[in-house]
């Protein structure tokens, strides 16, 4: 028997406590709550994959209302990644990338991936210049844009200016993304996803 599929805490730390504890509403925090987040509480050291679908849910109906779903959790995926720099281990992770450019920064996802949990598998290959293929074993969530959006945010933190991450295949748990970036056009890390509310 495999064994359960877990969010370890620092992920949901990265997004729900850092990226977006200052935007979620009253009503938000109960409904996480009410899934199995208490963020009046101390965060426990992992939860279920379903869970964290769960509060993903939650998030993205309270923190962008009144976005089309799919640029909701494409913004969605944006604010992990941001969160995700605010914590000891993604300060340390994307000092590096700053330094590494895309591509190699896209060969670091896997590892990245699989610190934020126990289930996890990424493979990429280069097809050509400022052009990459990447496939995920799990996109831990009910859609593959949420982690278009954090793939996007790590290559606009990596250096690539325009940036496309586009789902070529999703069977409703792996999928396969084509990255496409061009490092000429560099735009602000802020400028990246719609602000809370947006």
């Amino acid at each position: 028997m495999s064994p359960e599929k877990l969010i370890f805490a620092q992920s949901v730390e990265a997004l729900f406590v850092r990226a977006l504890g200052p935007y979620l509403t009253r009503e938000g925090r109960q409904r996480l709550k009410g899934v199995g987040l208490d963020l009046s509480e101390r965060l426990r050291p992992a939860y279920s994959l379903e869970q964290w679908r769960g509060f993903l849910r939650v998030a993205v109906q309270d923190i962008f209302p009144s976005l089309p779903a799919k640029e909701a959790w494409l913004a969605l995926g944006a604010r992990y990644l941001q969160g995700f720099r605010q914590t000891p281990v993604g300060r340390a992770s994307l000092s590096l990338v700053t330094r590494l450019g895309p591509m190699r920064t896209l060969e670091r996802v896997p590892y990245n991936v699989r610190a934020g949990n126990n289930f996890n598998e990424v493979r990429v290959e280069e097809s050509g210049e400022g052009a990459a293929t990447l496939w995920m074993k799990d996109v831990a969530a009910d859609n593959p844009y949420f982690s278009a959006g954090f793939l996007a945010e790590s290559l606009r933190v990596a250096g690539a200016g325009h940036v496309e991450v586009e789902p070529i295949a999703f069977d409703g748990t792996a999928a396969t993304y084509r990255i496409v970036w061009n490092r000429t056009a560099a735009a602000p890390v802020g400028e990246s996803a719609p602000a809370p509310g947006a």
